[in-house]
């Protein structure tokens, strides 16, 4: 039995069959931060760890009939979204969240790892659905999907480019904006997170290896997590930023 003194993390989200990211991933992410994973599939994909071969959207009145029903019954204390898929998917959940008024971290999964988009639509199909999310959520792009969502001409190269990304994200509504900088280059492995007027660089080692999939689920189910237990957001980002540096680690 589920022990009710412990916070519930709802996530929704795509289920990766292999568990290297997506639902299953944040649920392993949310347990180890301390917080107990409840969790809302948006999206089935045909998944190896390899790659991509496809991906179904679901209906959003089931998924959102199923989040509900989790947020009354349940001790919510935080939201996590990753990915969508469909434009009609990220609208339900913008009104969830609205709905909801729990603390909400929204990872913008736009493409799977191997690059195969995972977003119906389009880029701008993409930028139009998550600014419906901004003003209700910490963000957290990659450098990537930092380019998509601000339609800018090439992807952040520097943790300078970063911050102004994570700028430009909360000058257009977002709550806050944690860009990650995992594709970039460089000893150090540096996020930045910019929250009301200030700038916070979080920095780590750059585990060299095998190209690790599903880090940025894990990051943002781990920051969920800690606004799930309570912790303000940049104590919640640093504390995430340190799990996933001890994932990569361990591997």
């Amino acid at each position: 039995m589920a022990r009710p003194d412990v916070p519930c993390v709802l996530i929704l989200a795509g289920l990766d069959p292999s568990a290297g990211a997506g639902l299953l991933a944040d649920a392993e992410a949310v347990r180890a931060a301390g917080a107990r994973p409840l969790c809302v599939a948006t999206a089935l994909t045909a998944q190896t760890t390899r790659r991509l071969h496809g991906f179904q959207p679901l209906a959003p009145a089931l998924a959102m009939q199923t989040a509900q029903a989790l947020l009354e019954e349940e001790p919510v204390r935080a939201i996590k979204i990753g990915m969508l898929g469909t434009s009609a998917m990220a609208h339900a959940a913008a009104e969830l969240l609205a709905r909801a008024g729990r603390p909400a971290v929204v990872d913008p999964v736009l493409a799977s790892s191997s690059g195969v988009a995972l977003f119906q639509g389009g880029p701008e199909a993409a930028r139009k659905a998550y600014a419906e999310l901004w003003p209700l959520a910490v963000i957290t792009p990659n450098a990537p999907e930092a380019r998509a969502l601000l339609d800018l001409s090439e992807d952040p190269r520097t943790a300078g480019d970063l911050e102004q990304a994570a700028r430009e994200l909360v000058r257009r509504g977002a709550k806050a904006a944690l860009v990650k900088g995992g594709h970039l280059r460089g000893p150090e492995s540096t996020d930045v997170l910019f929250l009301g007027d200030a700038c916070h660089r979080l920095t780590g080692p750059r585990i060299e290896g095998p190209g690790a999939r599903g880090t940025g689920c894990r990051l943002a189910s781990a920051l969920a997590a800690g606004l799930a237990l309570g912790r303000p957001i940049e104590d919640a980002s640093r504390a995430a930023k340190a799990f996933v540096t001890a994932y990569l680690q361990s591997r």
